[in-house]
């Protein structure tokens, strides 16, 4: 988009540039014109000022001319370093590099993924072994089929719900016997107080 609004004042300056070049050819003929012609002596000073404006339009279309050459320099390098057009080499290798990142961050999701799904399986297997309390060949060996060999994804869920349903109860246990504990020592130091009253 930069490169056609470059083209565009180029284009805008070229057109300024015509138009002072007949606006200068014109002043030129008039000043012949009148040179030619029957002039009279009044016509003289009139013929001054002609030329002091013609002098005037040289000199700005002169100034101009190098401002415009100077900026269409300006314009021609500013183009020349930064080129991100479709088809430019440029362009091309950043997409290359962000397509590569991509690949790349997608291949690493997905290890991790991968890994993330083993350790959750090998976390249900500890724990359902320390449920069960032991463990033969044979549930090993169950287990492994479960989990790699012929992944059943609905025994797995089911071996899951068992190993929480399990811990929920150990905690629910525990929270009684703590209970139980406290009360028990409670009405101990109800007893020594009574003990030491009498």
């Amino acid at each position: 988009m930069a490169t056609t609004d470059n083209d565009n004042i180029l284009m805008m300056f070229e057109e300024i540039n015509q138009k002072l070049d007949k606006t200068n050819l014109q002043i030129e003929k008039i000043g012949k014109e009148q040179s030619k012609g029957i002039i009279e002596i009044n016509n003289d000073e009139l013929i001054d000022e002609i030329r002091q404006v013609k002098t005037f339009i040289e000199g700005s279309n002169n100034k101009q001319s190098e401002l415009l050459n100077e900026m269409e320099i300006i314009i021609r390098n500013e183009k020349r370093r930064i080129d991100f057009s479709p088809t430019s080499i440029n362009t091309m290798l950043i997409v290359l590099g962000f397509m590569a990142i991509i690949l790349g961050l997608t291949l690493w999701a997905t290890s991790l993924k991968a890994e993330k799904e083993l350790y959750s399986d090998n976390d249900i297997k500890y724990r359902y072994i320390q449920m069960i309390g032991h463990a033969t060949k044979e549930e090993m060996a169950t287990m492994d089929t479960i989990f790699y060999f012929h992944r059943n994804n609905r025994k797995i869920k089911e071996l899951r719900k068992q190993v929480e349903i399990f811990e929920e109860n150990v905690k629910q246990r525990a929270r009684i016997l703590e209970q139980e504990e406290m009360l028990k020592r409670e009405i101990e130091e109800l007893d020594e107080k009574l003990h030491s009253k009498k």
